[in-house]
């Protein structure tokens, strides 16, 4: 087959045979392959433009997180692949690590593979066509400048929505919850991640107007709506530079107040900035208990300081992060240790546990198995408006009907 000018394949690997299978399989699905297995060899290909980059984490002289940072300059998001004969928790960590490095990880494979996952990985999926170029920093500039103005004539406007995604019980498998997750109503953002926009909130100084609008809606819909009115709790994300407001539990309990009394809502503290002031936020954190609400560790386990969290705030319970139910990558018993743990540390400090990404049937039965409180994610039901909450909870106990009978 003759090689795609747009499939450039990038193969490191310190053994050169391996090197040279990959090249021969790539070949046959049109790439342009580039090996590279020596360090002086590595470090001068990383220049080029890849549509795919092949990279082996054991490297001799060097290694392959130090290859992720340097290609991480020369081309950032590019599609990777990860190779390794190293442990499981050493592929999973690498994984996340060029997550977090801002890749996009087509697989993550242990040493040796077979032919047929590697041809599966090799074979071109639309992502690999036509790498568009990376925009100069100007060019960044003025998106982030334009975005930024967006979100603030967002919030100035109120042009704001909730969503909402069910949360499960695990005794009876019954939706008794819903989380409440902000987005943009403005044309072309809708769909835009608030991990993308929120902390733009937050370098503003508005993050309290965000917060303020999204009481404000949740209150309304669970007033409103049949659905959200019925239900156990609502979930609300409160951000840690919100505990900075010594008026925040006064404040959400006249507007929150108005649907629910404070224990039908639980308030998320996520962790998307540093506590300038602990003392002030163990204060409002206290107050808001005071006052009935409950409070949830929002992705435990994501976030450097979460244990101490968990000792030092008055959590009612604490959500488990999407890692710690992951099954893929044949790595299922990693998986039920991690979340048994977080169960376990759970019970010893008497906190409930929701297990947050549950995506299949399989990561719910892992959830209950080890003896989760609560389930949340795709497999139960994606976020919806308000409106279409009644449905989702409908559609969600005729399955638990079906799979009883």
């Amino acid at each position: 087959m003759t090689p795609h000018a747009d499939l450039r394949l990038l193969v490191i690997d310190d053994d050169p045979a391996i090197c040279q299978l990959l090249s021969d399989l790539a070949g046959g699905f049109g790439y342009d392959t580039t090996t590279a297995s020596t360090p002086d060899e590595i470090f001068e290909r990383l220049g080029g433009s890849y549509a795919l980059v092949m990279l082996d984490l054991s490297l001799g002289e060097t290694d392959g997180i130090r290859v992720m940072r340097a290609l991480a300059e020369e081309q950032p998001g590019a599609n990777l692949v990860l190779l390794t004969g190293a442990d499981a928790s050493v592929l999973q960590g690498a994984r996340r690590v060029a997550e977090l490095s801002g890749f996009n990880v087509v697989a993550s494979v242990s040493k040796p593979a077979s032919l047929v996952d590697l041809e599966d990985i090799l074979r071109p999926a639309d992502d690999y066509l036509g790498p568009q170029p990376t925009a100069g920093r100007s060019d960044e500039l003025d998106e982030d400048a334009q975005l930024a103005l967006r979100v603030g004539t967002a919030l100035d406007r109120g042009a704001l929505h909730l969503v909402y995604q069910p949360i499960m019980s695990i005794r009876d498998s019954q939706i008794r919850g819903a989380e409440a997750l902000v987005r943009l109503a403005v044309e072309g953002y809708e769909s835009l991640s608030p991990e993308i926009w929120v902390p733009i909130v937050e370098r503003m100084g508005r993050s309290s107007d965000l917060l303020d609008h999204v009481l404000r809606m949740a209150a309304h819909d669970r007033l409103t709506v049949p659905a959200l009115r019925t239900l156990d709790s609502s979930s609300v994300n409160v951000s840690v530079l919100d505990l900075a407001d010594l008026g925040l539990p006064e404040r959400a309990e006249r507007i929150l107040g108005r649907a629910a009394t404070p224990d039908h809502w639980v308030l998320e503290i996520t962790e998307t900035a540093e506590v300038d002031k602990f003392a002030d936020a163990l204060d409002v954190l206290i107050r808001l208990r005071l006052k009935g609400f409950n409070l949830a560790a929002d992705d435990f386990g994501s976030g450097s300081s979460t244990l101490a969290r968990l000792r030092e705030y008055p959590f009612t319970s604490l959500k488990a992060d999407r890692r710690f139910v992951r099954t893929e990558h044949h790595d299922v018993e990693h998986a039920e240790n991690m979340l048994r743990a977080a169960v376990d540390l759970g019970a010893a400090l008497g906190l409930r546990v929701v297990a947050e990404g549950i995506e299949t049937e399989d990561e719910l039965l892992l959830a209950r198995d080890v003896g989760c409180d609560l389930a949340q994610g795709f497999y139960i039901g994606r976020p919806v408006r308000a409106e279409a909450f009644g449905i989702l909870v409908a559609s969600w106990a005729v399955r638990v009907a079906e799979d009883i009978h």
